[in-house]
């Protein structure tokens, strides 16, 4: 037996012992804190009178999009004024909130059609049950992590605590944000690929089509690497996602790429919040903000450039997928995602907490004081976690977006770790000691 096949066993029967017992108490962490934010936080009290903000936050978005497919108008999703009066009219939503603000539907046809179920509920008590299903979401994750990703089960306990503490995460919550659930897909695509099932990991990651700009990075890295299997996995979902919009929803999904074609300028959009947007392009407006918006494009495609370059550095080298190289790599490939994404908000950041537990679990922490590039990456890990919640007043107050600089520099770290596990992808032979 090969050193890569016994290794795959001793994972695959390690993921499956039935001796070792689900640390249900910590996994039910994520739902006592949205019991909590349901009880505490102003975005779930009913009250009299005029809101400042929607019931649920921004979950308003979704139900109204789906109220209006299960409606008897449904053509017109995407038209503004129409959609406007129905987030403002409170015989629809139940309260009222400024005039002022507004959420445009932003989503591809099939996504709000996903949520019609949502519509056949009033609005407060949806908001109530998306609270608890991205609650859920994490649970499902860490439930995920204990059961086939080993390497995390000794100290599951205060990883969990302390993500239910990430600030991106409770803002993600507090806010009806959708990231824990964006969190869920890319971390069913690790552990599928770990355990050597490419075409189901494609499976998985094409449903980040909902949000196209975030499953860029990742999708053209693994085409790189020449894994065909997962990008037919991940191309048939979104081919069948399209073709059910495009032949059921015609009209709508080119109203929707309309929308999409007048994104070129939405940072400048009135109320978009630069000192909330962690990716490049919301990071260099930001410092240039005073300046005609041409030179932060610029500025941000040169940045572009550095970062693709850097990405390739950690993932062009084949490696196992069940290998610590390849968990690396695909760290790196979650915070380029972060970097490279035209619109990137605090809550995103809750996808982090995977490359973060990624690099973590591959750290060796007994040894981590002699190596200077490990410590540095795990010291970069602490520093941007621990830092989360005041990356907002920093980038307001100096017009400097430190969540930025943060990254990069951990992707350029990540570039200079040795490799380890060096096998070719789905291979068992090991690169000869020569190319290493």
């Amino acid at each position: 037996m090969t050193p890569s096949e016994s290794q795959r066993n001793s994972i695959a029967g390690n993921a499956e012992s039935p001796n070792v017992g689900v640390p249900w108490l910590t996994l039910s962490l994520p739902l006592l804190i949205a019991v909590l934010i349901f009880f505490f936080s102003p975005n779930f009290q009913v009250i009299d009178g005029p809101r400042t903000a929607p019931l649920g936050g921004d979950f308003l978005q979704e139900w109204i999009g789906a109220t209006v497919l299960s409606g008897d108008q449904p053509a017109r999703l995407y038209d503004t004024q129409y959609v406007d009066s129905m987030q403002h009219d409170p015989q629809v939503v139940g309260f009222e909130w400024p005039a002022s603000s507004y959420f445009p539907m932003v989503y591809p046809p099939f996504y709000y059609s996903i949520l019609r179920p949502m519509a056949a509920l009033d609005y407060t008590t949806a908001s109530k049950l998306w609270l608890g299903l991205s609650a859920l979401a994490f649970s499902v994750c860490g439930w995920l992590m204990f059961r086939f990703y080993p390497s995390c089960r000794a100290y599951i306990f205060v990883y969990v605590l302390a993500a239910v503490f990430y600030v991106p995460f409770l803002n993600s919550l507090i806010m009806g944000q959708k990231s824990v659930f964006l969190l869920l897909i890319l971390l069913g695509t690790f552990l599928l690929l770990r355990h050597q099932r490419p075409f189901p990991a494609g499976l998985v990651f094409g449903l980040i089509v909902f949000k196209p700009h975030l499953g860029l990075v990742i999708g053209l890295a693994m085409l790189a690497k020449r894994q065909w299997s997962f990008a037919a996995g991940a191309v048939s979902v979104v081919v069948s996602l399209v073709a059910y919009s495009w032949f059921f929803q015609g009209g709508l999904f080119i109203d929707y790429l309309n929308v999409v074609s007048q994104m070129n300028n939405y940072l400048q959009t009135l109320g978009y919040q630069l000192e909330d947007a962690h990716s490049l392009w919301g990071a260099v407006t930001l410092t240039f903000h005073a300046q005609p918006p041409w030179l932060s494009k610029v500025f941000t495609l040169l940045l572009s450039v550095v970062i693709v370059v850097l990405l390739w550095r950690v993932v062009g080298e084949p490696v196992a997928f069940n290998s610590e190289a390849f968990a690396r790599q695909f760290s790196a490939m979650v915070v380029a995602t972060a970097l490279l994404s035209p619109h990137f908000y605090g809550y995103d950041l809750t996808i982090l907490l995977l490359p973060f537990l990624l690099i973590l679990s591959t750290t060796n922490l007994t040894r981590w004081r002699e190596m200077r590039d490990e410590r540095g990456i795990v010291l970069l890990v602490l520093v941007c976690f621990g830092l989360s919640g005041a990356f907002v007043a920093i980038g307001r107050l100096i017009h400097v977006q430190p969540s930025a600089i943060l990254l990069i520099t951990l992707l350029m770290l990540l570039g200079g770790i040795p490799k380890r596990g060096r096998v070719a992808l789905g291979s068992a032979k090991e690169v000869p000691s020569d190319q290493r």
